[in-house]
């Protein structure tokens, strides 16, 4: 999807239904497989390996603890699934472009650079996992599942600090809210027959929730 309006719109309700119930996620997961076919932007090994690995964690103590750890543990991965695939197929601006769109040059303009800021971060997550990696190895290491909690320590500090230096620079420039952009959008063929499935899928979600009421 190459308008990152339909593309975002898209993102947000096929994981509200993919949350919402077992029900929703596999009609998402369905969506993911129909609509993404080759754009489903999966990441590298080692990044898949924390991102999964800490879901199936989650998922396990759950369902140790007499909780849904399948149920939760499905849903998240079909959210974390789209979430590729839509921070795959983004390019740069697109949430400034979308932000600015929805919201005008004050609000949209402050939450655009927020989330341009975000993602900027994020591309460099598997960089950093690498990085940390190797230095696990050179210390040591005794293998990806003992590695996953010094790991995700090690990005959270990373990226408190990198949020912290981001915040000084803007400060130190006189950032004060607010400014001027031009939103621009470009759109493809399957563009809206994506965004118009995500939303019989949601409805159809809404639609069983009340049924089961």
């Amino acid at each position: 999807m190459q308008d990152a309006r339909l593309r975002i719109g898209a993102t947000l309700l096929l994981s509200c239904a993919a949350f919402s119930s077992v029900f929703g996620a596999v009609l998402a997961a369905l969506w993911w497989v129909v609509v993404a076919r080759n754009e489903r932007n999966l990441p590298g090994r080692y990044a898949a390996a924390v991102i999964f690995g800490a879901i199936i964690l989650v998922a396990g103590f759950t369902e140790a603890f007499g909780g849904d750890g399948i149920s939760y543990g499905f849903r998240m991965t079909v959210i974390t699934l789209i979430a590729f695939w839509a921070f795959g197929r983004g390019r740069e601006g697109d949430l400034m472009n979308t932000a600015v769109w929805a919201f005008g040059d004050r609000i949209g303009f402050d939450l655009g650079l927020t989330a341009e800021m975000a993602i900027s971060s994020l591309r460099r997550i598997e960089k950093d996992i690498r990085d940390i990696r190797n230095a696990l190895k050179l210390k040591g290491s005794r293998g990806p599942v003992y590695d996953l909690i010094p790991l995700g320590f090690t990005l959270t500090i990373m990226q408190i600090h990198r949020a912290r230096e981001q915040g000084l620079v803007l400060a130190t420039r006189g950032y004060q809210g607010g400014g001027t952009f031009s939103p621009s959008f470009q759109r493809s063929k399957t563009d809206c027959f994506a965004f118009f499935s995500s939303i019989l899928i949601i409805a159809a979600v809404f639609v069983s929730f009340v049924g089961y009421l």
